[in-house]
């Protein structure tokens, strides 16, 4: 007869395995794939710690315990993150949602009393849609604009949209930044936003296996220097095709220094930099004068 596990053994076990594996915070990761197999909280694991598993429960608390021993991403087995306080689905067609990017939202929202009426914010490459769902739950009176290249990012987007019941404030769009602007977006608006895939091709290989075997490599990166999107969002207001009064865009710790000089030889408007929480240069901000 097969051992029943209790809660607080189990734990332990777990805990100790992922510890071998090379897991980050092993025993939360332990607590929380059970928690997802019992459908309990961490505090309501905890009062249950005397609890026997099924053997149907044990089994499914294993498979997770697989996954993730082999570095797949938390938040990718347990289908869900939190970015800026609320709740996100996310899946492998999307980029997972980082805490720097929370800067990125608080830093347009800093403008919410700058904009008397109703401004449009447009977020390129909204992925999971953590950007435009948060500044539409945060700043009610924006009309928000999400586009993305990708159909399966969208759909998680949609889905996200619902489950922060934001259907009517924020519109999907299906784009790719390099194509010709969408009729849907206005050409003159009030932010740009973006978290545009910054990395280096030749840098995907050095990243953490959580990273660079699980993430969408749409998401992480251009194929090529890291810089594609960033030239092309300072071409697309040199060239007269969009207006916006203001741009936030997030930067790649590693080659910051290139894109503000991207920025400054585009003479697009007034620059800004902001550091992150590691004085980092991680947000380029740009009153557009042009």
């Amino acid at each position: 007869m097969e051992k029943r596990w209790k809660v607080i053994e189990l734990l332990q076990t777990v805990s100790d395995f992922l510890k071998e594996k090379g897991i980050e915070n092993p025993r939360l990761n332990a607590e929380l794939l059970l928690g997802k197999v019992l459908g309990l909280d961490r505090v309501n694991l905890y009062l249950a710690f005397e609890r026997p598993l099924s053997v149907a429960e044990l089994n499914a608390y294993r498979e997770l315990v697989r996954r993730r021993a082999k570095h797949e991403p938390l938040q990718y087995i347990l289908e869900e993150t939190e970015f800026m306080g609320l709740k996100f689905t996310v899946k492998p067609g999307v980029l997972i949602p980082r805490p720097e990017t929370e800067l990125l939202v608080e830093e347009v929202l800093k403008l919410k009393n700058k904009f008397a009426s109703q401004p449009t914010i447009v977020d390129i490459g909204t992925g999971s849609g953590c950007i435009a769902l948060s500044l539409a739950h945060y700043w009610q009176e924006a009309r928000v604009f999400a586009t993305d290249l990708s159909f399966e990012a969208l759909e998680i987007f949609k889905i996200n949209r619902e489950l922060n019941q934001l259907n009517g404030r924020v519109t999907a769009v299906n784009h790719d930044l390099m194509d010709a602007w969408p009729e849907k977006i206005p050409a003159k608006f009030e932010i740009l936003v973006s978290n545009p895939p910054y990395i280096r091709f030749e840098e995907i290989k050095t990243l953490p296996d959580e990273v660079q075997k699980y993430e969408p490599i749409l998401a992480l990166t251009d194929r090529a220097d890291g810089l594609s999107f960033y030239r092309r969002f300072f071409e697309l207001i040199q060239k007269n095709i969009i207006h916006p009064a203001y741009m936030f865009l997030e930067m790649s710790g590693s080659q910051p220094e290139k894109i503000i000089n991207l920025a400054e030889q585009a003479k697009i408007g007034a620059i800004e930099v902001i550091e992150d929480l590691n004085n980092i240069k991680r947000i380029l901000k740009i009153r557009v004068e042009k």
